[in-house]
């Protein structure tokens, strides 16, 4: 079973709860992927976002879509539409696994209390002090010090890659 402590903010309720997604996990995780997300958008469009480390291809989501269309007749799960996709060059960090895969890389978080009077921070993801996590934070200015804040993803309302495209 997917462990909700391990979810930043709230995402482990709506869709990430219902019963079939521990099995879809497992399905994906034996194609040698993982879930980065999950959506449910109106008019029955259940979206799921794959990855890995070495990225996702065409062909790993049609390989994806075929299982899980499968599972999803035998469990009953409702949707009309099945979109499975890569989550993007500015992937939403939803839980810990997506944390412990993504320390170094840039990082947006949304706070769900203000930190030194800010929500919303940018900066480098990193092991913290005090607790689990850090973001090392470097201001504007041509004095500024870096600091790194520790926080939980529970302390997180949100947080995604910062995208970095090489042309």
């Amino acid at each position: 079973m997917i462990n909700p402590e391990e979810f930043v903010g709230n995402s482990w309720s709506g869709v990430w709860s219902e019963p079939w997604v521990t099995e879809a996990d497992a399905v994906i995780v034996s194609l040698g992927l993982e879930v980065a997300d999950i959506e449910r958008e109106g008019n029955g469009l259940l979206r799921i976002m794959i990855d890995s480390p070495s990225g996702v291809t065409v062909e790993d989501c049609e390989r994806v879509s075929h299982q899980l269309t499968h599972l999803f007749t035998v469990e009953n799960v409702n949707y009309e539409r099945l979109e499975i996709s890569s989550p993007g060059v500015d992937r939403v960090l939803r839980r810990k696994k997506d944390f412990e895969r993504f320390l170094g890389q840039e990082v947006a978080l949304k706070f769900k209390r203000a930190i030194n009077n800010q929500k919303q921070f940018k900066g480098v993801l990193q092991q913290g002090k005090e607790q689990t996590w850090g973001v090392l934070v470097t201001p504007d200015g041509k004095n500024a010090e870096p600091c790194l804040f520790d926080f939980e993803i529970t302390d997180l309302a949100g947080a995604r890659l910062v995208p970095h495209l090489k042309f």
